[in-house]
């Protein structure tokens, strides 16, 4: 575990929900630590101020996918959904009006992640947004290590001494397909979820050794 890492567990050690939901990690090695992929469909892109509409989740054990403990829940935001929203999530207004409301569903999740490292595709966005909320309710960010398989991709490409003129980003479909996982439709939080367990699940086997670097050091 790196010293930035352990600054932050110390900082918040005290607050009476961070043994409700944080959990350490003591396993080291990947088969045995349980992975959660999760996907989060917003307002906006805006961390700050854009509210969660849907969250989205599936756990990986033995890097498997174990769909019988797979976690979705519409969220009731305060605002309206854009048009533009609406077209891109397929969640309408009059979809979410009876959806619970943040207060009870973010508890569950950060319950439902406790003792997990958090995986998906540009998933610091995710946990800056989802922190947003938890600061507000318990005065503490989400705690839980993670891995942006974003970030797996680009030292990929560093490692494979790919020009740096030549390394771009890519979208989460993009390196699916590139790693031969299929995908149908997009913009579906728990199918965002899967697609993204799918690909760390293949980027585990096709490049262990930069995954294990970066997890030595969250753990």
């Amino acid at each position: 575990m790196d010293f930035l890492r352990k600054i932050q567990l110390y900082r918040y050690r005290k607050n009476p929900y961070f043994p409700k939901f944080y959990s350490p990690i003591k396993e080291k090695s990947i088969e045995k630590i349980t992975f959660c992929s999760f996907d989060l469909e917003t307002t906006g892109l805006d961390p700050k101020k854009d509210e969660i509409v849907s969250i989205g989740a599936v756990k990986i054990k033995k890097l498997k996918i174990d769909i019988g403990t797979q976690f979705y829940k519409l969220v009731k935001p305060e605002k309206h959904l854009e048009k533009e929203n609406i077209l891109i999530h397929g969640i309408t207004m009059s979809e979410l009006e009876n959806a619970p409301s943040p207060e009870n569903v973010i508890p569950e999740f950060l319950e439902y992640i406790k003792g997990t490292v958090l995986v998906g595709y540009f998933v610091r966005f995710d946990i800056s947004v989802l922190s947003r909320y938890t600061q507000k309710m318990f005065g503490i960010p989400v705690l839980n290590p993670f891995i942006d398989l974003k970030d797996v991709h680009l030292l990929n490409l560093q490692r494979s001494y790919t020009p740096a003129e030549k390394i771009r980003e890519s979208s989460l479909e993009e390196l699916a397909i590139e790693y031969g996982i299929p995908v149908e439709k997009r913009h579906n939080a728990l199918y965002d979820s899967i697609i993204s367990a799918l690909l760390f699940i293949a980027m585990v086997k096709k490049h262990r050794q930069t995954v294990e670097k970066l997890l030595s050091k969250l753990l």
